[in-house]
């Protein structure tokens, strides 16, 4: 069986991952825009698997190497068909399957208008904004998702009523500060976004006014701008403490590789592993470990008709389901 599955996938793989799960009673249109009913996932009734992923070589190669070396596979006694774009999907609605993909928002929308009864969808992407689209039990975000980042500050930023939001102004940026506005209601949140250009980011802090009335600043960027931020905020007449900002960059820099000047900043990291010691790309470290994770729960549910919201990972442990996203031991220092 697991012959069958490498040679399938490798027929295939000379034509990427992302995974995201969902479960739907019924759709109907109302011009381009599918309203999904939702009913409660049925797991002993899921009986197929399917895998959609995308067509950027790199992260396809990264499936790829996953799949084939996990002991997992080969345990799945069920057919498990591959798709590179949701238009391959087949006509007809899905029903009774777990879903592996896909790995961009975009495919994960259009993948909506394809689900029939009864999926779950094991998401490889990290859009957590797309969460309320799908029933609570019916979707699991497996990507290490920037949003997490935000929603692990809310103890520490439980005493601060005043908050200073920096962003690069860019998709990133926009979307995670209208979700941090909407996840501190009661906060009083004064945001300022910039470019690459450094007269733009002075301008940004200028906006921002005085600093000292803030109780923390809250730096957005999915770039290396953040360190001419950084060095701007340093420059400025009142220096603004650096354990009183938090940077939210989902691990776009390796964490051996940060200069001591600007690793004194607040940023996320785990709790039960050290990074620093990991030679691979952070993001491709969570990648690769979203893609185990999506095997695991997929052999747990097609072998035992059950799952247990708790996953085993390699490097991470056990992993618990939560609130339809992986529960990643994410802290700040």
């Amino acid at each position: 069986m697991k012959l069958f599955i490498i040679c399938t996938l490798f027929l295939f793989y000379s034509c990427s991952p992302t995974v995201q799960q969902t479960i739907i009673k019924s759709q109907k249109t109302i011009g381009d825009q599918y309203v999904v009913t939702k009913e409660k996932l049925r797991i002993k009734d899921l009986d197929r698997v399917i895998i959609l992923l995308d067509e950027s070589p790199k992260s396809k190669k990264i499936f790829y190497d996953e799949f084939t070396s996990s002991d997992l596979v080969g345990e799945i006694d069920r057919e498990i068909n591959f798709y590179y774009s949701t238009e391959e999907l087949p006509l007809e609605k899905i029903n009774n399957t777990v879903i592996i993909g896909p790995t961009t928002s975009e495919d994960l929308i259009l993948l909506k208008k394809h689900l029939g009864k009864n999926n779950l969808i094991l998401s490889l992407t990290n859009d957590l904004s797309l969460k309320n689209q799908f029933s609570k039990d019916q979707i699991i975000f497996l990507g290490m998702s920037p949003f997490f980042h935000i929603d692990k500050l809310e103890n520490i930023l439980s005493e601060s009523t005043t908050i200073a939001v920096l962003y690069k102004q860019n998709y990133y940026g926009v979307r995670l500060t209208n979700y941090l506005k909407e996840f501190y209601k009661g906060k009083y949140i004064k945001s300022s976004p910039y470019s690459e250009n450094s007269i733009d980011i002075n301008f940004a802090i200028q906006d921002l006014g005085s600093l000292v009335q803030y109780d923390n600043i809250i730096l957005i960027d999915d770039s290396v701008s953040y360190k001419n931020v950084l060095t701007n905020l340093v420059s400025q007449n009142l220096v603004y403490q650096y354990n009183k900002t938090y940077l939210i960059d989902n691990f776009v820099e390796q964490r051996n590789s940060i200069s001591s000047f600007y690793n004194q900043v607040q940023r996320a990291n785990l709790s039960n592993i050290d990074l620093s010691l990991q030679n691979i790309p952070h993001r491709e470290f969570f990648y690769r470990a979203s893609i185990n994770m999506a095997i695991a729960i997929a052999h747990e549910i097609i072998q035992t008709n059950n799952f247990t919201d708790i996953v085993l990972t390699d490097e991470l442990g056990y992993l618990e389901v939560k609130d339809s996203a992986i529960n990643y031991p994410i802290i700040f220092k």
